[in-house]
């Protein structure tokens, strides 16, 4: 082992390098090995391999995996090692040799162990010219999960990484060993399909994925439910390099976020642009709030005993000024995605609450302010200080303040959830459920959250004249609901048959354009005047 030639070579490798006997004593290391670990050589030799790695690994000659090394300082770095066995040519002594590579050098990602980025890209071109030479279909898969940073920001990054790393394993659990996932960064991943027999398989195997996640995740010996979406594109229908193919299928998925998630959806050749105007809408978006361009409208909830508004809820407009009014389904998703859903929210609060402040003190009837909530605002830590410090700073009595939560949004972490909402009871605040039906529902719990209303979700509406269907599950909620001592709203009531069917089955309030579109700030100050008419008339 005292060969000049030998240690001269060993010493210019580019990856670490570590010698040890069958014992795994260390008896040589190489310059590059010193350089990042920050030991000197003569402290590492006598040393064990285990005093080097940071945790306890089972390793083996066949070991090929992620492991992280301590450095002197206590500090550690992580490198993908394998170890194989050697034997001294002159002496016939058998020793180890442990190599260690940087990541960026095996293209594979360091937490899920997948290819990353660079070998994805070496991977999908060689899959494309198969499928180039022998005219089969190849599918992309680009798959993001649903309210990823939600759980970053609840549970911290720790179980943001457990769950990016259990879902790597059910993606790879349906694509199979002879199909290829990779991870993009962040919580994005493409899968690519090779020899697909049809485009229907490629949609098959999307399908496989959303129902996989259709489990909760344990993260911090809580469950939650996180869904992903996913987009598709096609060679050689949707492009025919690898740019043009990952491009388009993370335009499909965008598409299917903003379709509210949980599903699939296949590339377009006339909406592939989508990611370019999705572009200029984040960077638009994140300039809106300092220009004073998002604006709230209102729309009134009507007593059906009294006929009289019980409240009128806050809904977000973006008044872009070349772009005019954009609705929230065009940039809710996005500044989701972005994370300016929480600042955006609580400009929402504040605002509301000093529009409501205002019209009391104007003399008009005191009705309460509805106002939703996204998932990002309702577990951050601070949410309860923050609608306090708001109703203290604007003088708005809690009472005349309700806050809409989602179904979704409270069953992604039930105990937690329960604990917020009593907390913003304790204040005086009235709760509702919003689009109650559409969710995780979960009548097991759904005694126990302190909430005062359900919202029957519009699409229960929408055919309840002509839907035996509907009526029956809007009877059903409305029995539930007060068996439970809750109130209930009917959204989405356009007609008067609509509003015969839901004052028949005993709905509290109704909300929709039969009584009123949703109005600008102006116009509240006129219908709140001559509401009493205009909520007695029939069609």
């Amino acid at each position: 082992m005292n060969s000049t030639l030998y240690k001269d070579i060993f010493d210019q490798l580019h990856t670490c390098a570590i010698i040890s006997d069958q014992s795994d004593i260390v008896v040589s290391v190489n310059t590059k090995f010193i350089e990042l670990s920050g030991f000197a050589s003569e402290e590492m030799i006598g040393m064990n391999i285990e005093a080097i790695l940071n945790g306890k690994y089972e390793l083996n000659e066949q070991w090929n995996n992620n492991v992280f090394i301590m450095k002197k300082d206590g500090s550690t770095f992580s490198q993908r090692l394998s170890v194989k066995s050697i034997t001294d040519a002159l002496s016939g002594e058998e020793y180890k040799i442990w190599l260690l590579t940087d990541f960026k050098v095996c293209n594979l990602d360091p937490l899920t162990n997948l290819p990353n980025r660079n070998l994805l890209d070496q991977k999908l071109t060689q899959a494309i010219n198969r499928a180039r030479e022998e005219s089969t279909i190849l599918a992309v898969l680009f798959l993001d999960l649903d309210r990823f940073k939600f759980v970053n920001d609840t549970l911290g990054h720790s179980s943001g990484d457990q769950l990016l790393t259990e879902a790597s394993v059910r993606i790879k659990e349906v694509i199979g060993e002879e199909n290829v996932v990779a991870r993009m960064g962040g919580d994005e991943f493409v899968c690519f399909l090779e020899d697909l027999s049809s485009e229907k398989e490629a949609e098959l195997f999307a399908k496989r994925i959303i129902l996989s996640f259709s489990k909760p995740f344990s993260l911090k010996e809580t469950e939650m439910y996180i869904t992903t979406s996913i987009g598709i594109s096609l060679y050689p229908f949707d492009g025919d390099e690898v740019e043009q193919l990952i491009t388009n299928a993370d335009s499909a998925m965008y598409r299917a976020k903003k379709k509210g998630r949980n599903q699939y959806e296949k590339a377009k050749a006339d909406v592939n642009a989508g990611g370019f105007e999705k572009l200029l809408l984040e960077n638009n978006l994140r300039r809106a709030l300092e220009r004073d361009e998002l604006t709230l409208y209102f729309q009134p909830q009507v007593d059906l005993k009294t006929n009289q508004i019980k409240s009128l809820e806050a809904l977000i407009r973006w008044n872009h000024p070349d772009l005019g009014l954009i609705s929230p389904g065009d940039f809710i998703p996005i500044a989701e995605e972005s994370g300016l859903i929480v600042p955006i929210g609580d400009w929402v609060l504040r605002t509301a609450c000093i529009k409501m402040k205002e019209w009391q003190n104007a003399g008009y009837p005191p009705v309460r302010i509805a106002v939703n909530l996204s998932a990002g605002q309702f577990l951050k830590s601070d949410l309860v200080k923050k609608v306090k410090t708001i109703l203290e700073e604007t003088g708005l009595a809690p009472s005349y303040l309700e806050l809409e939560i989602t179904e979704n949004m409270v069953m992604h972490d039930v105990h937690l959830a329960i604990q917020v909402l009593r907390q913003l009871k304790e204040i005086g605040i009235q709760i509702s459920i919003d689009d109650f039906g559409t969710g995780y529902s979960s009548l097991n719990y759904l005694k126990e959250f302190p909430v005062d209303t359900l919202k029957i979700d519009r699409s229960f509406i929408r055919d309840i004249d002509k839907n035996p269907s509907s009526v029956a599950l809007t009877k059903a909620i409305t029995t539930l609901a007060h068996d439970l001592n809750l109130k209930v709203i009917a959204e989405g009531v356009e007609n008067f048959k609509q509003l015969s069917v839901v004052k028949q089955h005993s709905c509290d309030a109704v909300q929709g354009f039969y009584f009123s579109r949703p109005l600008s700030y102006e116009n509240v100050v006129h219908y709140l005047n001559d509401h009493d008419q205009k909520v007695s008339g029939n069609d």
